[in-house]
């Protein structure tokens, strides 16, 4: 009989393999679970060094796998010595405050930089423009990044330095905004469009510095693994190295799974051909298919209900995305594709079809991600074509608080935005993430309570008539068991099962036994990766 390194006793163990939490113990040997058995079966594992963690009635779990986030600018856009964040800032004038106070205390830096301002949670919405900016007579670039990352508002001298003038012609797939003399108004939506200038912002110069702020974060919050996605968002030349340094110095304290761009196949090869370990793999590639709803770049079925000539439209054709779908799936890559409109999610299913179609097999765990919006057909074709929905919760209760679906999709539409339940009830299967950093939070036990409630978990207030629930269970299991599915890891991950991988959360209380609406209060008393505990609150 092997023995235990450590021994994890509790009332409510939720191991994820079945949907409600039993009684008794989770034993650990070196980095593996060695068991999950009933209390009298403990002694059986006890040896004279093994560490007896009682949690009493709180909650033990795996860990939290955020399956879709783009880690490194989520980073270094949580770094204050880098980014301004505006996400809470009520109007454009308290924007532009914060850009001056950050200019007098950063001096040195080339560029002035921001992220989170969203316009249609403003006093009075309203799209900014380039003159605020200009008028605080800085001689260098701002350049600040909206809350879903799909659009930046710049100055003058930023778009003096991108050479952007009333003569760029428009970008396919991405807009340069005018005003009425035809001069760029300093707004410039998706990656066509502002990809150059973020390009140049996002070179960091201690990045390594800034992910293991990150990394610390992310243990308090009992995050152990995540699916780190194409774009990266910054531009270091070395982003794998300095990686692959973490992990030799046993300073990653999270799994990551990356799933680098679908149209470099080279690039993907050679990550998975040098990086294939527990710690840091790669998964799949990704692709941006379409925008985002309030930038009426989420390519629809039919007319935005404040737009009627505007459907948004697809960042490939059929043929383009099926092309690049099916020469990733014949390498051994998984999909993930951006999808938030209904026609980008039919886009998606018909690529993926077509793949498996034509190599015979559906073995790949394709997903598409975000999925806000999604037509009854197809949510009964996930579960046919055996692919994930990888969502973010937190964003369902956000996005219809603030208004901007009722107004941009019209009432019916926006009602029916992220349909979890139905998803679920059709057969598919959900992952959980964040998005990170195009979030409000981080925190997986607010997303769970924003999944649950459809509620947003700052004061607690209802979203949409909390339609579309999940359940306590089916929120977990997507947070851990699904998440690791999708990143095709779930031999060795997302369930408290022998021979898997021991990470493991305590939780500080028993969420089974609470009012769903306090599970926003909840906070993780306990980290476990790799079967070392490397986050204890105090």
């Amino acid at each position: 009989m092997k023995h235990a390194s450590y021994i994890i006793k509790s009332s409510a163990i939720f191991t994820a393999a079945a949907p409600e939490p039993v009684s008794g113990a989770v034993v650990v040997a070196g980095n593996r679970i060695l068991a999950v058995v009933p209390e009298e079966e403990i002694e059986t594992y006890r040896s004279p060094d093994t560490t007896v963690i009682d949690a009493g009635s709180r909650l033990v779990m795996p860990g939290f796998n955020d399956a879709h986030m783009h880690f490194s600018l989520g980073a270094v856009q949580n770094d204050p010595d880098f980014c301004i964040f505006m996400a809470d800032c009520r109007s454009e004038a308290e924007c532009v405050e914060r850009v001056r106070i950050f200019a007098e205390e950063h001096p040195d830096n080339p560029w002035i930089y921001g992220w989170g301002w969203y316009c249609e949670m403003w006093e009075n919405p309203s799209v900014p423009s380039r003159d605020s900016l200009d008028a605080l007579g800085l001689d260098r670039p701002v350049c600040l990044s909206s809350f879903d990352l799909h659009t930046v508002w710049c100055n003058g001298e930023a778009l003096k330095k991108m050479e952007i003038t009333r003569h760029t012609p428009q970008p396919a797939g991405g807009l340069i905004a005018r005003d009425e003399a035809g001069e760029p108004s300093g707004i410039l939506k998706e990656l066509p469009a502002n990809k150059q200038m973020v390009d140049e912002v996002m070179n960091v110069p201690d990045l390594k510095a800034t992910l293991l702020k990150s990394l610390a974060a992310f243990r308090a919050l009992g995050i152990t693994a995540i699916a780190d996605v194409y774009p990266p968002g910054v531009t270091n030349p070395d982003v794998d190295r300095i990686f692959a340094d973490m992990e030799s110095k046993g300073e990653l304290t999270c799994r990551v799974s990356w799933f680098p761009d679908m149209k470099d196949l080279d690039e993907a090869k050679r990550l998975r051909d040098a990086y294939h370990t527990d710690r840091l793999r790669v998964a799949g590639v990704k692709q941006i298919l379409d925008g985002v709803v309030e930038a009426h770049t989420a390519c629809m079925s039919a007319p935005y209900e404040d737009r009627a000539d505007c459907c948004g439209e697809p960042m490939l054709s059929q043929e383009e995305l099926n092309s690049y779908v099916l020469a990733a799936a014949r390498e051994g890559f998984p999909g993930k594709l951006h999808t938030i409109g209904d026609k980008a999610v039919t886009m998606a299913l018909d690529a993926y079809e077509h793949a498996g179609n034509v190599l015979g097999s559906r073995d790949l765990h394709h997903s598409i991600e975000h999925a806000e919006t999604i037509s009854s057909r197809d949510i009964n074709r996930l579960a046919d074509l055996n692919v994930l929905a990888t969502v973010q919760p937190i964003h369902s209760a956000l996005g219809m608080l603030a208004g901007g679906y009722q107004l941009c999709l019209g009432e019916e539409r926006a009602q029916n935005t992220w349909p979890f339940r139905e998803i679920l009830d059709a057969g598919g299967r959900l992952a959980f993430s964040t998005d990170y950093p195009a979030a409000y939070s981080i925190n997986p036990l607010w997303n769970v309570y924003s999944a649950v409630t459809r509620c947003e978990p700052d004061e607690g207030a209802p979203a949409d008539g909390r339609s579309h629930t999940v359940t306590l269970a089916e929120a977990l299991t997507a947070y851990t068991k699904s998440s690791a599915y999708a990143e095709t890891f779930e031999d060795s991950l997302g369930t408290l099962e022998p021979g898997k991988l021991a990470d493991i959360v305590i939780i500080d209380r028993n969420l089974f036994a609470i009012d769903p609406m306090e599970i926003r209060f909840a906070q993780v008393d306990l980290t476990m990766v790799d079967g070392e505990i490397r986050y204890e609150r105090a």
